[in-house]
């Protein structure tokens, strides 16, 4: 029988806390650079293990603030094609051009072979993004290569809060971490993002770009800003989300758990294989189609069938965005080994108020698809 099911959904436990607080907000009449941003902005700083954090409106902005203190305009931003449009858009925004690379082989991360092929002269910084939650020890590597050739290294964290490696959370690889709060992320304000670095020049310029690039104020204009603030009313929100966020990981890891043990049976699909080092967040459930059918078919009107979508992380691609074919000359063929794993690529359902018996019926859902196209195509 079918029915409908959240691929992603925001949870807020305790709302009663929530509450009390937003009614502190509306009371005090301060809605924004109040007690409750800096509060988050400190708790966030400390959970990341960073000495600072800065909260902004989107990732998409605190990526943008990164590098334009890097500098980058004139320059190349190397960027991984398997990652949301809006990573080598910053990237545009700061004044650079975005260079897309491929994937490694086994893995849904930059390849570091791929860094040291485009490294140049123009090369102002490589952004890694750590995909559906996990940091591979890749990452380790391509902070290497960037540390020989003096290139900061950033870290498009959107998938990743609550993931480490070797004990080094999210955000603590590179010169900075940039985070994403939007509804479907691990945790949400809504919209948000936030920026973690141990660079208190950084800090300081970040904190200035939010807020039209004031300094001692708006009477102070420093730096050409812009209105990026998060407000209090969404610093409220992340609040609860952080104070549970032990919680959110641990109900995300425990349908994780059940879904690997449904995938391993059936030769149908594959799940991606995780370094003993890292600790997954799980933001999304990826899993490989290993049989014979075709992908865009299985994904074809599953929503009507079935009652959720089947996503991916990502398909299409950056470089087969048309916008980025006509204005790069981007196109089919460039990343092979990027189109030939996420052209297989579909994702569970997966959120921590997700209940085990929605994950098997999400399963079986994918699961009995699978069959019937495998059955329509020996028939064929």
């Amino acid at each position: 029988m079918r029915r409908e099911l959240q691929v992603a959904r925001p949870l807020f436990p305790e709302p009663e806390v929530l509450l009390q607080r937003l009614k502190s907000v509306l009371a005090s009449g301060r809605l924004m650079n109040g007690k409750f941003t800096e509060e988050f902005e400190e708790q966030f700083a400390d959970f990341s293990r960073r000495a600072y954090a800065v909260s902004v409106n989107s990732c998409t902005t605190a990526l943008e603030i990164v590098l334009k203190y890097i500098g980058v305009a004139d320059g190349e931003v190397i960027i991984p094609t398997n990652t949301f449009i809006a990573t080598p858009n910053a990237a545009l925004f700061a004044g650079a051009t975005p260079v897309l690379a491929d994937i490694k082989p086994g893995t849904y991360f930059l390849d570091p072979g791929e860094v040291r092929r485009l490294i140049s002269p123009k090369t102002r910084a490589v952004i890694v993004v750590h995909i559906a939650g996990y940091i591979p020890p890749e990452v380790e590597e391509i902070k290497a290569i960037c540390e020989t050739h003096a290139i900061p290294l950033i870290e498009d964290c959107a998938h990743a809060t609550g993931a480490s490696h070797r004990g080094k959370m999210a955000g603590a690889f590179g010169m900075a971490g940039c985070f994403s709060f939007y509804p479907t992320k691990i945790i949400t304000t809504g919209t948000g993002g936030m920026i973690v670095t141990n660079d208190g020049d950084l800090r300081d310029y970040a904190r200035s770009l939010r807020i039209h690039g004031a300094g001692k104020g708006l009477t102070d204009i420093t730096n050409i800003g812009n209105d990026w603030f998060l407000d209090e009313i969404r610093s409220c929100m992340g609040l609860n989300q952080l104070e549970n966020m032990e919680y959110f990981l641990l109900k995300r890891r425990e349908i994780a758990a059940y879904y690997d043990g449904w995938v391993n049976s059936t030769g149908l699909m594959e799940k991606y294989l995780l370094h003993a080092d890292s600790r997954h967040a799980y933001y999304k459930y990826p899993v490989q189609i290993t049989t014979n059918i075709d992908v865009g078919n299985l994904k074809r009107n599953f929503f009507e069938k079935k009652g959720y979508e089947l996503e991916s992380v990502y398909w299409p691609t950056c470089h087969l965005q048309p916008v980025y074919q006509k204005n790069y000359g981007y196109h089919l063929g460039l990343f092979p080994v990027a189109e030939a794993t996420l052209s297989r690529q579909v994702t569970l359902p997966l959120h921590a108020a997700l209940t085990k018996d929605d994950a098997e019926y999400a399963f079986e859902c994918l699961l009995t698809e699978l069959e019937d196209l495998e059955e329509q195509r020996d028939k064929a």
